[in-house]
């Protein structure tokens, strides 16, 4: 039985890990449901949970290159109903997404709703989940262990009467390499998983959203924010919640250089699975790193936690090289002016993403005239979000725009 586990080495400490295998079939029921077909009852009312499988079939995934070809970003290609928690209905689904190459690409992901229909004819608001790192390889994407891959804040929050997305990302379940932490492609994610709720009928999405992520889920939160008045004008998306986000990703590439120098090698660890995945997507050369840092990057994409050497995998720092250099730039949010709302939640004492190159990001987004709120808490990484009192103040945020309240900006002169 696949199980979920916290992580304890840099950006795993914000994301469930997966094991890597797959369900046991004596464990679910064999979906019955074709492409774009739901296990739904009539009338939208919640159906019986019996026969419902707890996972969804792995062949799910892999839609064919015709359908993903003819569908268009947010569409949903395959979907089926699974188990979740009394008041609630829950789908995994494959929707369409816009891939690196601008071509479609079909993306895995979870929607929960409420089982009662919405009073209004609005529908519900929907929340899009971003989730922390979990690896590379498809056995590392949350939805393979069903709704235990959502933490129950999140359930809790769509008994409230909200729609909650939470996409896999690019490649991560589906076909492709999972291009991690790459701005452009963890953005058009989550917008996609807006639309794909929007269509899902039997969820009753209404037309307005807030995306929230932590870690990895926060850089993708910030890039869903940065892309939506080009990618996806169409949706009203009122907020953007990033917890403890890589933000200036060349001062985060810098300090995980310095702190396996002085032998925090954990810290190092979602920076070598940056290297394989970079190379693999962009061709960038990886002589900066030792023989057995080489090494766990290559693997790293092959599994969902990096093998990590004993000793710091560089020789130097590749913040320093040009072509490095260049992709981290690229792939930091805040080079362009977005019409959404930003809140960063930042630790002081994260030990993941450094305190001081979030800092750094937000001062970028402020400099180019982006609403942002930064927020400051004591902690490590996890402080951002997981506590209790973390969580209800996201939660009263997320209230907040839903509400209409005026976000608040630090984003003063003299501010940071």
């Amino acid at each position: 039985m696949p199980k979920h586990v916290r992580a304890t080495a840099g950006l795993m400490l914000a994301s469930l890990v997966l094991a890597a295998c797959a369900p046991n079939a004596s464990e679910s029921a064999e979906p019955t449901g074709s492409a774009s077909a739901s296990a739904t009852a009539s009338q939208g009312a919640a159906p019986s949970e019996t026969g419902l499988p707890r996972v969804p079939d792995g062949e799910l995934y892999y839609p064919s290159a015709d359908a993903v070809a003819a569908s268009a970003p947010g569409q949903v290609i395959a979907s089926v109903e699974i188990r979740t928690d009394p008041g609630l209905r829950a789908w995994f689904v494959v929707y369409a997404s816009t891939g690196l190459d601008g071509q479609p690409v079909a993306v895995s992901g979870l929607i929960l709703a409420p089982a009662a229909p919405p009073a209004s004819e609005s529908g519900y608001p929907v929340v899009a989940w971003g989730h922390g790192t979990t690896g590379i390889a498809d056995v590392c994407a949350p939805s393979k262990v069903g709704m235990e891959a959502l933490q129950p804040e999140l359930r809790t929050l769509a008994l409230q009467g909200y729609v909650v997305t939470a996409t896999d990302y690019e490649g991560l379940g589906t076909d492709g390499i999972h291009p991690y932490l790459i701005g452009i492609s963890e953005g058009r994610s989550v917008l996609d998983s807006i639309r794909a709720a929007i269509a899902l009928p039997d969820a009753h999405a209404g037309q307005q959203a807030v995306v929230i992520g932590l870690s990895q889920g926060g850089h993708a939160t910030l890039w869903a924010a940065q892309l939506k008045p080009s990618y996806a004008p169409d949706l009203q998306v009122l907020g953007a919640f990033a917890a403890s986000p890589p933000t200036d990703m060349v001062g985060w590439e810098t300090w995980a250089f310095e702190q396996a120098a002085a032998g925090n090698i954990g810290a190092a660890a979602p920076a070598v699975l940056i290297f394989g995945v970079w190379n693999a997507i962009y061709d960038a050369p990886l002589g900066f790193l030792t023989d057995a840092g080489r090494q766990s990057a290559l693997a790293g994409v092959e599994g969902c936690d990096p093998t990590m050497p004993s000793a710091t995998p560089y020789t130097s720092d590749p913040a320093e090289i040009p072509e490095w250099r260049a992709l981290l730039v690229g792939n930091s949010p805040g080079a362009v002016l977005t019409d959404v709302p930003i809140r960063v939640v930042s630790p002081r004492d994260d030990q993941a993403v450094a305190w001081d190159t979030q800092v750094a990001g937000v001062e970028t987004m402020c400099a180019i005239g982006d609403t942002v709120e930064l927020v400051t808490v004591p902690g490590g990484h996890d402080a951002s979000i997981d506590p209790p009192a973390a969580w209800a103040e996201a939660v009263t945020w997320i209230t907040d725009r839903f509400a209409g309240v005026a976000p608040i900006s630090s984003c003063t002169p003299n501010a940071f």
